[in-house]
């Protein structure tokens, strides 16, 4: 089986780096596209490189030749840039789009209140409309984020839970980056377009409950963690809060909630690619042993919005 050829677009974020290096890695002939002023000096000689203005469709449309797959590895404030290669794509060769997204399906209208969410449905369902074979990775959640920086109500160094909804005894499917990575390299390597297309992929490395994961926290601190309880309702006030203020925490209610009413998992999908050969870390790797990484960094304004919620 023929390796594809690979465009990748944003390569020095906290996941996308670590995504870039394991496509790299795999052997496929990678491309970097990078926007006019990025830093592309950390990457390989051997990787062919091109600055590309997305506003300027004739010089994207040149870029894309001689590409199979084009992954956007864009962040919350790029997604709606994508919408550049969504009128570029049907002007090349290019066989898939791998739109941005490593969060769970979307699709309800009350549930794309939350902005990012819906530009990223609107960036999927241009694509298609426009008629291109178009690919989605969800991930459910990141394992750095979820344990670090409180984000889905979880402080493992403060050993303080949230329960939300019944998050207590629903499941959290969570992957760390270098799996996400791992999994990427894997799904786009040398699969041919053709059986992606259409799909939307789930990775799991991690499945475990509120109450798993309090009783880790307890091993870790010797001492039963602080627990506190949200309803449903508080996260709808909350997100409706969030969405009226411009604030850009809705997101991370959005996520609460979905683990507590049992979406979280539903909307990673039931194609779950598996990453051959890859050992899965477990919660007791990351949390006992000391395998967990650190995240990126977090404005602390953010950092101190999330550590707010720890409150009835």
């Amino acid at each position: 089986m023929s390796f594809n050829r690979i465009a990748v677009y944003a390569h020095r974020g906290w996941a996308s780096s670590a995504i870039v290096k394991a496509l790299i890695s795999s052997g496929a002939p990678v491309k970097v596209l990078y926007r006019p002023g990025s830093d592309v000096s950390n990457l390989p000689s051997s990787v062919a490189t091109t600055e590309v203005d997305l506003e300027n469709q004739s010089q994207l449309v040149n870029a894309l030749q001689d590409v199979d797959i084009v992954a956007s590895l864009v962040g919350h404030d790029g997604v709606q840039k994508q919408h550049a290669f969504v009128k570029a794509i049907p002007k090349t060769n290019v066989k898939l789009f791998v739109p941005s997204d490593l969060g769970l399906r979307v699709s309800d209208e009350y549930d794309l209140r939350v902005p990012v969410s819906k530009a990223k449905y609107e960036v999927e369902k241009a694509a298609k409309d426009a008629g291109i074979p178009t690919t989605v990775v969800l991930v459910g959640s990141l394992a750095e984020s979820t344990f670090s920086i409180g984000i889905m109500g979880i402080d493992y160094p403060g050993n303080r839970i949230i329960f939300t909804g019944d998050s207590e005894n629903q499941e959290l499917n969570i992957c760390t980056r270098n799996y996400v990575a791992a999994a990427y390299a894997s799904i786009f390597a040398r699969t041919p377009p053709a059986q992606l297309a259409g799909r939307a992929i789930g990775i799991s490395e991690i499945k475990a409950t509120g109450r798993e994961i309090a009783e880790v926290l307890k091993k870790k601190h010797g001492k039963e963690p602080q627990i506190f309880r949200h309803s449903l309702e508080k996260t709808d006030q909350e997100i409706d809060h969030c969405i009226q203020t411009g604030s850009r925490l809705s997101l991370s209610w959005y996520c609460r909630k979905a683990w507590g009413n049992g979406t979280l998992v539903k909307g990673v999908g039931e194609d779950i690619w598996e990453v051959e050969g890859y050992k899965n870390a477990s919660l007791e790797d990351l949390l006992l042993s000391g395998k967990l990484e650190p995240y990126r960094n977090v404005a602390p304004e953010a950092r101190a919005a999330f550590m707010a919620a720890f409150k009835e």
